[in-house]
């Protein structure tokens, strides 16, 4: 039996189709640099957030406040990270503490203080006349006068 095959010449679209395949498909399944991770959790009111910075030391980290906006940033190797976040009403931004060891940065939110209770005094007697005329609170005139006297 005699078998007898065919060589196909390399046309060269299929080959451009080849490598804009493989570029697609390379980008969907290529490794990018890991970002960080801000984990948040509370403690007596506190709020913590820890973010896992390995191999970037304290000198490339910031935390910032402005108003009610707390800013993490870091400048790591493969650029520059950055997480904003709006303190809310329970946290006070005049109570933020970080610290950076081994690699782990821990920002601490405090809880703003709890108003004291005031007791108000409820008074039985009556109120000051709230509704004077408009005409009683300006002093009296020179008319205002000769006409009370000569009355």
């Amino acid at each position: 039996m005699l078998i007898r095959t065919r060589s196909f010449p390399s046309f060269p679209t299929f080959d451009s189709i080849d490598r804009a395949f493989e570029d697609l498909t390379s980008a969907f399944f290529a490794v990018s640099p890991r970002t960080p991770v801000v984990d948040a959790s509370w403690h007596d009111g506190d709020l913590h957030l820890t973010v896992d910075l390995p191999g970037v030391p304290a000198e490339r980290v910031q935390v910032a406040v402005a108003g009610r906006t707390l800013t993490i940033a870091a400048d790591l190797d493969h650029g520059r990270w950055e997480r904003s976040m709006t303190i809310g009403n329970a946290l006070d931004p005049e109570r933020v503490t970080a610290s950076h060891v081994d690699g782990r940065l821990t920002v601490v939110v405090g809880a703003t203080a709890k108003p004291e209770v005031r007791r108000i005094e409820i008074s039985t007697s009556a109120p000051a006349a709230l509704g004077r005329g408009a005409a009683e609170d300006q002093p009296a005139t020179e008319a205002d006068k000769e006409t009370t006297e000569t009355a």
